[in-house]
């Protein structure tokens, strides 16, 4: 299971900037990662455990997505919005997945 916040990225960024800011950002062991697209920013949280457990409500800090500033880029703050998502770990996750255009219509932001 993930937690976390999702949000818009300022600009979008290239498949190469995307490969290769991942994996610094993975490297310095931040849990800010980049959507597929190129076009979000998400902190990810995982629990892989099995049964309950209980935590604090996922909430917009927006230093949370600090370590995007060595890019020069940022999240848009009032597009983001808190996500919980339960997915197999063998496959890619909806929040890897998800484009720019169906957050925004998900979270009926898109008008």
């Amino acid at each position: 299971m993930s937690t976390g916040i999702m949000a818009p990225l300022n600009r979008k960024i290239t498949d190469t900037e995307r490969e290769e800011w991942d994996e610094i950002l993975y490297a310095q062991g931040s849990n800010v990662r980049l959507n597929y697209e190129g076009t979000m920013a998400y902190t990810d949280d995982v629990c892989d455990e099995y049964g309950i457990y209980f935590d604090k409500m996922s909430t917009l800090e927006q230093k949370q997505f600090d370590d995007l500033k060595q890019f020069g880029i940022h999240i848009i703050v009032e597009h983001s919005r808190p996500y919980r998502e339960y997915w197999y770990n063998g496959a890619d996750s909806d929040h890897d997945m998800m484009t720019l255009e169906e957050f925004l219509v998900i979270t009926k932001q898109n008008s």
